[in-house]
């Protein structure tokens, strides 16, 4: 096994997660990284922080902020592109591994991965986001989703970047449109299964803080766009007929609320139950209008190539940016 350099893609960490990302940092030391990139768009004393975290362990640090690549303003993109690049333009290794700003290395994941990287054809290893929430967990198991299975499931077709390595080869090329303020993850997912390259899963994994709710930033419709493309979810035609789905979060509400009170109580649960339903509600309607524009743009919404847009990186940029 070649080198591995860490990149920590970071906003006002510090002061939004505390003790938690100094967790991070800690349960990171048992991979052995000589280095690493700190993409920092913040301006709380991250940046600082990490660099006497990385005196301290004798580690090396390039710190900068998100390059724009011609965008107006800094996304989880164009910091994830800036990692990627200043791996290529700075370092030699073979990896790259991307560490969340609130995923805790559980003990024994080093030891667990290793062996992947001995895999000529494995170009990404992921573990496995634990819920650290217990509550969480417990909501989870009273819907019928089983962990691990339903996050594997997950990351076979979206992806994640929340304890990552990538191999050099299997990033090489990769140009994230920089509007893809979420699914940038998924992004470098598929840019490695386009590419030929396999992926591993390790069950170690982290802790992952309780995921944010979907953020109502202003880049959804090309997020909606690229989870089209992927296959992230599958119904949408662009018609008419696809705003009757919107009727699903908000008939399914009286069938979930039990489960969150059971979990949260009442006040709690049915705020929960609420906050939840609304936000697919939204996630639905920017799919819906994904959909309308994906057919403008591409004459189509199912059975588009999204491995031919990939390495068509301006096109992609064209389709999801404007």
């Amino acid at each position: 096994m070649s080198g591995i350099v860490l990149a920590l893609i970071t906003r006002n960490s510090l002061s939004q997660l505390g003790s938690l990302f100094k967790r991070v940092l800690e349960s990171s030391l048992q991979v052995p990284y000589h280095a690493i990139i700190l993409v920092d768009d913040g301006s709380d004393g991250t940046r600082e922080y990490v660099e006497r975290f990385a005196r301290m362990h004798g580690k090396e640090v390039v710190a900068t902020s998100s390059r724009l690549y011609g965008f107006g303003r800094p996304t989880r993109a164009t910091a994830r592109q800036t990692a990627i690049d200043v791996f290529f333009e700075n370092f030699s290794d073979e990896w790259l591994f991307f560490l969340d700003d609130d995923a805790v290395l559980r003990p024994g994941w080093w030891r667990d991965v290793e062996r992947y990287t001995r895999e000529e054809r494995v170009g990404e290893i992921w573990g496995v986001n634990w819920e650290a929430n217990e509550a969480r967990r417990r909501l989870l198991e009273k819907l019928g989703y089983r962990q691990p299975d339903y996050l594997i499931e997950a990351f076979r077709v979206r992806g994640g970047t929340h304890d990552t390595l990538y191999r050099r080869a299997a990033l090489k090329g990769a140009s994230i449109p920089p509007c893809l303020h979420e699914l940038e993850d998924a992004y470098l997912h598929h840019w490695v299964l386009c590419n030929g390259w396999e992926y591993r899963v390790s069950l170690v994994g982290v802790y992952h803080r309780n995921p944010r709710r979907a953020s109502r930033h202003p880049y959804m419709l090309a997020t909606s766009m690229f989870a089209i493309m992927i296959g992230l979810v599958d119904g949408y035609t662009g018609g008419v007929r696809d705003y009757f789905t919107l009727l699903r979060p908000i008939l399914g509400f009286a069938r979930l609320l039990p489960a969150y009170i059971s979990v949260y109580g009442f006040t709690r649960g049915l705020r929960e139950a609420i906050e939840a339903q609304y936000s697919k509600l939204v996630r639905r309607y920017w799919l819906i209008r994904a959909a309308r524009v994906l057919r403008d743009k591409l004459g189509r919404v199912r059975g588009i190539d999204v491995c031919g847009l990939m390495r068509d990186g301006e096109t992609l940029r064209k389709v999801l940016c404007g």
